[in-house]
């Protein structure tokens, strides 16, 4: 090989080292997404978001639902009607939305202070779907992620 073609190639491996040494220094210290510290995108009644998603979900999928890389924060606002715990030992608040064995069902980060049962409270969160089971008629659940009490 001539010596202008070796360090042609020594300075092209070198650029894309350096290249790939940025690209993962920028990677390692990406900052982690906030709930807490997100801005919601919308401040809806448990009501409305039920309806919303029973009466047009794909419509409601593209409102709410974000992705990994555009996430997206609701708030959501109703009366508590049901606190548990899931498998993980998550606590589990069950807001209520006006139809009969609907829910908006949100998985809480930490653990909540002071939640009553029939108490109305704010909740923020990322909307990840609807549970909807057609063939069976049960009214489904919008199931809230990552949540964290407003009030």
């Amino acid at each position: 090989m001539a010596s202008k073609t070796k360090k042609t190639v020594l300075f092209s491996i070198l650029g894309i080292l350096l290249i790939a040494t940025v690209i993962g220094y920028k990677l390692y210290n990406k900052k982690h997404f906030s709930v807490e510290n997100a801005t919601p995108v919308a401040e809806i009644t448990a009501t409305e978001l039920h309806r919303s998603f029973s009466s047009d979900s794909t419509l409601s999928n593209t409102k709410f639902i974000g992705d990994e890389v555009n996430q997206k924060v609701i708030q959501v606002t109703g009366a508590v009607s049901e606190i548990k715990k899931d498998q993980q030992g998550s606590t589990i608040i069950l807001l209520k939305t006006g139809t009969d064995g609907a829910y908006i069902n949100c998985t809480l980060e930490l653990k909540p202070n002071s939640i009553e049962i029939g108490k109305s409270t704010t909740i923020k969160g990322m909307c990840t779907g609807y549970n909807y089971d057609a063939e069976m008629d049960i009214p489904g659940d919008v199931i809230v992620t990552r949540c964290l009490i407003v009030k």
